[in-house]
């Protein structure tokens, strides 16, 4: 039996500071934006937590590798209390494992951190169990549901629009309740703009980060209506099922997605449960890892939901899952640098850019993924 020897954390250190995103450097409706000295910058306000490399290695000289945020506030989590109950164990056995670690950080966990670090942890098991068994993860997680994962883009850059390999865009919206009538508007005209570059046969969604409410939502869905907006995502506060009830009482074409901030799958049963929410979009590594979101995929799958991914174009653990799962049809991609300032150089390796419109896990065994920069790393 393959035992665990040791669980290790640090934080991804990048040769040189990226340039800022157009993410955090420009107008973009979200929690904070009521606050007169946090309006312009979403960097004005958010946790300077970095993202964090979890190295699981065994006596048989194969090591997983997992992927969160939380830079030091994560870590000893995961190296102090974790690596406690992990070590010595059979790192085949994900699910108990999964389970003891939620079960211990009860006291602190259920959501945020805790859960953060479990899912670094999770990916590194499977990415374990693919080494040892020579097979990609999405082979051990079912197998393949399509030749190739259809790809849409957030970003909102007009020169981004123009490519039309993409079926769909998504746009971060600059305006909340705050902005008024005033705002509505900008956020049309943005749409409109959008609409009238890519034509009438590409989707549009509108990503609103938690800065709405539910007035302002069905004022917006609206004025929204008409241009063929595909769906609404995290208009309202994670917290907020009764809001998310009241928008699934609204006969409307748009749907409604979120969940980037849920946790666990307790969490997306509420999320179910409202009735509002007809698109489920864990992120891998915040909800509980690859082991979770397969149980929200499920979960989902009975009521006839579609799950979407977070940024699942961007992680190797969220391309193995979109690949083995029928009702994730396709991958989010952002591209989260500014254009004129050039891409960062990334430590990261494994993780496909698409191609084509398209894109597909590694088939290397495991996740398929190394950290450069990590001694420990495989």
């Amino acid at each position: 039996m393959i035992k665990i020897t040791s669980v290790d954390a640090e934080i991804i250190q990048h040769p040189d500071s990226p340039p800022p995103s157009w993410l955090g450097e420009s107008v973009i409706a979200n929690p904070m934006s009521i606050y007169p000295e946090y309006y312009a910058r979403r960097s004005s306000w958010t946790a300077p937590f970095g993202e964090v490399w979890v190295t699981v290695s065994t006596d048989a000289g194969i090591a997983g590798s997992g992927i969160t945020v939380g830079g030091d506030a994560v870590i000893p989590i995961i190296s102090r209390h974790f690596a406690r109950l992990l070590v010595g164990q059979d790192p085949f056995d994900i699910e108990k494992l999964w389970d003891q670690m939620f079960r211990a950080s009860l006291p602190y966990g259920r959501r945020g951190l805790a859960i953060h670090a479990i899912s670094a942890v999770d990916m590194a098991l499977w990415d374990i169990l693919g080494k040892a068994e020579n097979l990609p993860v999405y082979k051990l997680l079912g197998g393949s549901t399509k030749a190739q994962i259809p790809v849409y883009q957030t970003t909102n850059d007009p020169t981004d629009w123009a490519d039309s390999a993409f079926f769909g865009v998504k746009l971060a919206i600059p305006y909340g309740p705050i902005d008024g009538t005033e705002g509505i508007q900008g956020n049309v005209a943005l749409i409109k703009a959008c609409r009238e570059a890519i034509g009438p046969k590409r989707d549009i969604m509108l990503d609103c980060y938690m800065a709405w409410d539910v007035n302002y939502t069905l004022r917006m869905i609206d004025a929204v209506e008409p241009l063929g907006v595909r769906w609404v995502e995290e208009p309202l506060p994670p917290d907020d099922y009764h809001g998310y009830e009241q928008l699934g009482k609204y006969s409307t074409p748009v749907a409604i997605a979120t969940g980037e901030h849920e946790h666990t799958r307790w969490g997306f049963r509420e999320l179910i449960e409202t009735g509002g929410v007809t698109i489920l979009q864990p992120d891998l590594a915040w909800v509980g890892g690859i082991s979770e979101t397969r149980k929200i995929c499920a979960m989902a799958s009975a009521y006839g939901l579609q799950v979407i991914p977070h940024a699942g174009g961007l992680s190797a653990a969220g391309l193995h899952l979109i690949k083995s799962q029928v009702n994730v049809p396709f991958a989010e991609w952002v591209r989260t640098w500014d254009r004129d300032k050039g891409r960062p150089m990334s430590v990261i390796r494994g993780i496909p850019d698409p191609e084509n419109g398209a894109i597909n896990p590694s088939d290397d065994p495991g996740l398929g993924m190394s950290y450069i920069a990590s001694k420990g790393s495989q």
